[in-house]
């Protein structure tokens, strides 16, 4: 019993080494975007596509994110912890999550804060916070947002 299993664990990777799998007869061409080309309005657009669907009203009631950038409410302390910092008047209540306006200058102190320049860094670190860059699970979300990039192009 042990010799066949042996034999057959031995043959299986040459018979699959030699019979490969058919690719597919089809191929998705999506266009070709210069990502050090985008602008920030249609880096927030693509961000927006991606967290709400572009729904001002979305919420995701398991992480209480709120908006149309899906903002929770760590987001909204941080930003204002970075405004008394910065000494500027201006706060941040819950409520603001779900205007569009205040949700957009919401992410730009946020990105102008943590120094993020590059539209991989601001939509990696809005979806995985400051360290979002070593995270691997935003890497899935950049390529979601680059498709929304090209989607616009």
């Amino acid at each position: 019993m042990k010799k066949k299993i042996i034999l057959i664990a031995l043959c299986v990777p040459m018979v699959a080494a030699k019979c490969p799998m058919p690719r597919p007869n089809y191929v998705i061409n999506l266009p070709l975007i210069m990502v050090d080309s985008v602008t920030e309005d249609q880096l927030i657009k693509a961000l927006i596509n991606v967290e709400s669907s572009n729904n001002d009203s979305a919420y995701h009631s398991g992480e209480d994110a709120a908006g149309c950038l899906q903002i929770r409410r760590t987001m909204v302390r941080d930003v204002n912890r970075i405004l008394r910092r910065q000494s500027s008047k201006t706060r941040f209540d819950f409520e603001d999550r779900w205007n569009r306006t205040k949700s957009i200058e919401i992410f730009k102190i946020y990105c102008n804060h943590y120094n993020l320049t590059t539209s991989e860094e601001r939509a990696r670190c809005w979806n995985g916070g400051p360290r979002g860059l070593q995270k691997l699970a935003t890497k899935k979300y950049w390529e979601k947002v680059k498709k929304h990039l090209a989607i616009q192009n």
